[in-house]
């Protein structure tokens, strides 16, 4: 497991590696379209291919690291493309252009014009030579004042164009700026799930290659255990060999038939008579689709270093339990056989150890 995990991290680094500065779209639908063509067929061949699929298991979790890589490095550039725009958008207000000519300066002007224009008329018959050069004058004032009164309605229009215009624009990239606000959250978001995904493939092909190669083992090698002759007549062998709790070894256990996953078994003594209870889980093989077996069991001990004691399991199904002093002070053989019951494990031999 530790060399598949190591194998499976060289991919993801060589694929994160050799993908740095590369942002386009075109670059990671490049490597979409490679990790499909090697991924193409793969769960349908891994049950028939063999060990033989492993590199090509290795070269998709390879592809899927390049395009996922590229992918998310894509989504987090735009979105800091997507960011820069909108604190330009945020950083600049339109403004309407300063109104030069006041609505105090367009009375003034059209006040001295209407001022003027009533002066000339008062000299208009007048001969003598000194007012008409006055009435002159005054005529040029009066066109000066009247092409100022013209640029002023002018500009007066232009201010309240360019202000309404101003106005339309500026709601324009207020709107602008928030949607190119929620458009940087969601592309944030997506490069974060993205980068989920791919660790999600890359955990993928990690347990493909595994299951393959679990399927193509050889075998395990089956223990042929020697159960220690059983001596029925041999008397005086003391209680506290059968009297405890007793469990399954979690490491090189010795058992026949149906593996133990765990097993413990309590006796109690009282004046002779045994009580006791054994609840064990074991590894389904064979028709069995129930791991677990309960039962409980009593009977007077004999004179034999053999005890025999009839049991009942919590299914009601009933059966034999025998209880063998093991080689060792602490180790007891305990072998079961119940009435068949469809499912069900109905039989057990193994040793145990003295808690």
């Amino acid at each position: 497991m530790k060399l598949s995990r190591m194998r499976f991290a060289g991919i993801w680094i060589w694929g994160a590696a050799g993908l740095i500065g590369q942002t386009s779209r075109e670059a990671y639908r490049q490597d979409y379209d490679a990790w499909r063509e090697v991924h193409a067929n793969l769960e349908r061949d891994a049950g028939s291919g063999g060990a033989t699929l492993i590199p090509q298991v290795d070269r998709a979790a390879a592809r899927v690291a390049a395009f996922g890589t590229n992918r998310a490095a894509y989504a987090k550039a735009a979105a800091q493309t997507a960011a820069q725009q909108r604190q330009a958008l945020q950083a600049t207000t339109t403004r309407p252009s300063a109104n030069l000519a006041p609505a105090t300066l367009s009375d003034l002007v059209k006040s001295d014009l209407q001022t003027v224009t009533k002066t000339i008329t008062r000299f208009a018959d007048d001969k003598d030579r000194g007012i008409q050069q006055l009435r002159q004058s005054l005529e040029r004032e009066r066109d000066a004042l009247g092409a100022l009164n013209d640029s002023i309605e002018a500009r007066q229009k232009a201010v309240a164009a360019t202000t309404a215009a101003a106005s339309a624009l500026e709601q324009v990239r207020v709107r602008a700026a928030e949607t190119i606000g929620a458009e940087t959250s969601a592309l944030s978001q997506n490069s974060v799930q993205l980068e989920k995904e791919t660790a999600a493939w890359a955990a993928y092909y990690e347990g493909l290659a595994k299951a393959i190669q679990i399927a193509n083992a050889p075998p395990p090698r089956v223990e042929v255990t020697t159960v220690v002759p059983r001596n029925d007549s041999a008397p005086g062998v003391p209680r506290a060999r059968y009297v405890g709790a007793w469990t399954y070894p979690v490491s090189n256990g010795i058992y026949h038939g149906a593996q133990p996953e765990f097993v413990d078994v309590v006796v109690h003594e009282t004046n002779g008579h045994a009580d006791g209870t054994l609840f064990a889980r074991f590894k389904l093989s064979g028709g069995a689709t129930d791991p677990l077996v309960r039962f409980d069991f009593q009977g007077d001990f004999a004179a034999a270093p053999l005890q025999r004691f009839p049991l009942m399991t919590s299914e009601g199904t009933g059966g034999t339990i025998e209880l063998i002093p093991g080689p060792a002070f602490n180790l007891l053989e305990v072998n079961f056989v119940t009435d068949p019951r469809q499912g069900k494990i109905n039989v057990g031999n193994f040793i145990l150890v003295k808690k």
